[in-house]
């Protein structure tokens, strides 16, 4: 059984379908969401070597031609080398009576650098994800936003471009080291605290089904976050409302923290995001908007699931540091997405820097 929920933009709208062990219906969706019949599915060679042997057949029998591009398992994917790389691989593989779509098999640097190589190719060509990462299937991959780094900072060569189709089989998050798993689970608490105070108890119930990945627990769940993620980017597409802001609950200091360890890995980007929500909460808190119970809820609840609340060994300075540069800010003023309660938060540049301060002081442990 699959959950089945549009992302219902005025246009071009699209599907996310979740289940678990549903790849027999990715040719369907596929054929529904009317695409060329060569696919040329982007990867990484951990994926390739562990996966691609249950997709390929799938689409072959179903009609489809199959080219793989293989990009780097790591941030390195997202450059403008490996960009262009893509590109030039696309052009040789066109021509005539050739009718290329792309999908991105893999987490979310795999669906950045896909979703903009569509973007760019011949103005624009069509893309499916097929997330295989908790992560992935929670948020980055349902939204259009596509990207690759600069040397600058992360992020900085983008564009909006949708996907047709998120095709979500969780029979690849069952695949997951444990630590990945879990770092998925800190952006479905994020939509807990911003829009849903029955998922944020749903988790708090459920958590020892969801550690083990029981598949109904965990469909209903990436189900659910995949339908809130698809609400707000639906009511801000390409963030001008201001609505979609509230998707970085947790963010900015989490970015900060990934920054300041210099993308290292030793924190996974969903372990920073569960630190930088703690430590939102914590802003709110001091500023009187939020009692300390909702703190303490999120706290335990992350804790519960084995996120870390405190960066060891990370200097506070460096935190803070990159934040300032953080490219959120608009007009040099950064917004700061803080609970006021679980279910509903507010998005304010009004913090005073001595309030962030020890608010990072309190998530950090040392040098």
């Amino acid at each position: 059984m699959s959950h089945l929920i549009q992302v219902p933009l005025q246009k071009n709208k699209y599907p996310v379908v979740v289940g678990h062990k549903i790849l027999s219906e990715l040719p369907r969706r596929l054929k529904q969401a009317k695409l060329g019949c060569d696919a040329v599915i982007i990867t990484n060679p951990s994926i390739r070597r562990k996966c691609a042997g249950k997709l390929t057949p799938v689409l072959k029998r179903a009609g489809y031609s199959v080219n793989f591009l293989i990009v780097p398992d790591s941030e390195q994917s997202k450059s403008l080398n490996q960009l262009g790389r893509l590109l030039n691989r696309l052009a040789q593989l066109d021509g005539i009576g050739r009718s290329l779509f792309l999908i991105a098999f893999g987490g979310g640097v795999v669906g950045d650098v896909t979703g903009l190589a569509a973007s760019l190719y011949l103005r624009g060509i069509p893309y499916v994800q097929v997330p295989t990462t908790l992560l992935g299937q929670v948020d980055s991959a349902i939204g259009g936003k596509t990207a690759v780094d600069l040397p600058h900072g992360k992020n900085l060569v983008g564009s909006f471009y949708q996907p047709k189709l998120v095709f979500s089989d969780l029979i690849w998050i069952r695949q997951l080291p444990k630590r990945q798993r879990v770092s998925g689970m800190a952006e479905i608490i994020k939509y807990g605290v911003i829009r849903d105070p029955r998922l944020f108890g749903y988790l708090e119930k459920h958590r020892s089904r969801l550690l083990k990945a029981d598949p109904k627990t965990l469909s209903y769940v990436i189900a659910r976050s995949s339908r809130i993620k698809g609400e707000v980017v639906a009511a801000d597409e390409r963030e001008t409302k201001g609505i979609r802001t509230i998707l970085n609950f947790g963010h900015t200091i989490g970015h900060g923290i990934e920054a300041a360890t210099h993308y290292s890995g030793r924190y996974t980007h969903g372990e920073s995001v569960a630190m930088g929500m703690v430590a939102a909460t914590n802003i709110a808190v001091q500023l009187g908007i939020c009692s300390s119970s909702v703190e303490k809820r999120l706290v335990g609840l992350t804790q519960k699931f084995g996120l870390p609340v405190r960066a060891r060994g990370v200097s506070a300075q460096k935190v803070l540091r990159a934040i300032r540069h953080d490219k959120k800010a608009k007009r040099g003023r950064l917004r700061w997405v803080l609970p006021t309660r679980i279910g509903h938060v507010v998005v304010t540049p009004d913090v005073p820097e001595t309030v962030v301060k020890q608010a990072i002081q309190a998530c950090v442990a040392g040098k």
